[in-house]
């Protein structure tokens, strides 16, 4: 079964070239510009094994209140948090989150997927 990831970005250009990367790498990628999309769209279809959030949105709610928010009714589901001007240590995020600074490479980014992955 192919693992479905939900990648909340709102530069349209970065979204784009991380679903292809995703989908590259075999993955079912689902895009969302902003956190508050990616609530909504998770109440509609709660399927996602991943997310990947930017941290800075516009919206009611950013990278890190998405996480919040989903560990709070999704505790196990796996989040990867990128950021080119946030900085979270790995200390603050529980055993199923990870931070990656951007620009990330593309092997950062699976070997960080598929450890992720495998806790599920």
């Amino acid at each position: 079964m192919v693992s479905r990831v939900l990648i909340v970005e709102d530069d349209d250009v970065l979204r784009w070239l991380m679903t292809e990367a995703i989908t590259h790498l075999g993955y079912e990628a689902t895009g969302c510009i902003s956190a508050d999309a990616a609530l909504l769209k998770m109440q509609v279809n709660d399927s996602f094994d991943l997310v990947i959030t930017d941290v800075m949105m516009p919206g009611q709610c950013d990278g890190i209140g998405l996480a919040k928010a989903i560990w709070s009714t999704s505790p196990d589901l796996p989040i990867i948090i990128v950021s080119g001007n946030t900085v979270i240590p790995s200390g603050l995020l529980p055993a199923n989150g990870r931070f990656i600074a951007k620009p990330c490479t593309f092997e950062t980014l699976n070997r960080t997927m598929l450890e992720l992955l495998a806790l599920r």
